[in-house]
């Protein structure tokens, strides 16, 4: 019965507990409760943030400091952080107290969507503090690129942080999609280093890039137009496999165990970006939104730790663009994936990024948060001209 009150989210590192309608009027009753609990989280091995679901809970008087103990105990082996929601007047009053007296934030809400988005808030913090911890996350530094005589990007510099969304804005022609293809190898700069990880180079070969998680979609979609989406998104999962040719080619034994596992995590992103029904569809016969959604699984599909999207809202209509967005804020959320993206359309950027790169004939001449870069004179001027 206990069993099926606790639920591990595992896309946002979340274990939810149902306390609803359950009433502990013994010790015997909160023990039996929380020894499930305990046991799930020790078989789970690791950490995770905890949802506390509390609507109609009754906590007996007599009860409470069983209650209270067994849930420190829980927080204390294997809690990254606790939002409770739905708890009654006198449930929640026992809590602030309680919480005044030990220094844990009582971290209450009336509805769940705010103690969503209070963990949303705690895992990026998280996050941040990780980055910090271990440095610089993406470094350009003195970036240029020459095909000939002409310079397509001219001493570039920035840093990209972890667990952020970042954008590289610009008119036509300002080397944005040539710095993404430096970024991952496609080209060769002449000048300056790119750090990843703490790794400076002078040059990034593409399936060293593919191989630090590193994957990419592309301004012109590059997808395989006779093939089903499934099959697409398949290709995505190449660098995992790991079995050799001919047991691949037989479907025997450890290939086809290892492909029915690559298939799974397919699936997994097939139902993230809500394609169930064209997952059998030759891609060349969807439209061209559903293309670019397919191209962002494929890319999902190699579970990458940067992900960087060339126009990923090119020549979409706005409901196809809110959806993309709201794709992007949710991989950047709930996987924790930092995003670098090339975009025209001003409102998606401000809206979406926490940091934004301006380049004009390619060199660098702004960079910032988003109302900062929204509000620099060079970067309006770079838009809108001059007046003569």
């Amino acid at each position: 019965m206990f069993e099926e009150r606790i639920i591990f989210h595992d896309a946002i590192e979340t274990m939810e507990v149902d306390f609803c309608g359950t009433t502990f009027a013994v010790n015997a009753d909160v023990d039996a409760f929380y020894d499930v609990v305990d046991k799930r989280l020790a078989d789970s091995g690791r950490s995770w943030y905890f949802l506390v679901v509390y609507t109609d809970c009754v906590i007996a008087p007599e009860a409470w400091e069983r209650f209270a103990e067994r849930g420190k105990i829980a927080n204390v082996k294997h809690g990254l952080g606790t939002v409770r929601v739905g708890a009654s007047s006198q449930t929640r009053e026992e809590i602030r107290q309680r919480a005044e007296q030990e220094a844990f934030r009582s971290n209450i809400f009336n509805t769940r969507d705010q103690a969503m988005l209070a963990l949303g808030e705690m895992r990026k913090r998280r996050r941040d503090s990780r980055a910090a911890a271990e440095g610089t996350f993406l470094r350009v530094e003195n970036v240029s690129l020459r095909f000939g005589g002409v310079k397509a990007i001219t001493g570039v510099s920035f840093e990209i942080k972890r667990g952020e969304i970042s954008s590289i804005i610009g008119p036509n022609g300002a080397g944005k999609s040539s710095m993404l293809n430096v970024i991952n190898g496609v080209y060769h700069p002449q000048e300056g280093t790119v750090t990843y990880l703490g790794n400076a180079r002078h040059q990034m070969r593409t399936h060293e890039a593919a191989t630090q998680g590193i994957a990419r979609t592309f301004q012109n979609i590059a997808l395989f137009k006779g093939m089903s989406v499934l099959d697409n998104l398949m290709t995505g999962r190449n660098l995992k496999m790991k079995s050799n040719f001919l047991l691949q080619a037989l479907y025997w034994g450890p290939a086809q165990r290892e492909e029915l596992a690559h298939r799974k995590k397919v699936e997994e992103i097939i139902d993230f970006l809500e394609i169930e029904h064209i997952r059998k569809t030759p891609v060349g016969r969807l439209p061209y939104g559903l293309q670019k959604r397919v191209e962002l699984g494929r890319a999902l599909a190699a579970e990458p730790t940067l992900l960087l999207l060339d126009e990923p809202m090119a020549g979409m209509n706005v409901e196809e663009k809110q959806d993309m967005c709201r794709f992007i804020l949710d991989v950047n959320d709930q996987f924790g994936t930092t995003i670098l993206l090339i975009e025209h359309d001003m409102g998606v950027v401000m809206d979406i990024s926490n940091f934004v790169v301006v380049l004009d004939h390619g060199m660098k001449i702004a960079e910032g948060t988003p109302d900062e870069v929204r509000s620099d004179p060079t970067v309006i001027r770079a838009y809108l001209g001059t007046a003569h």
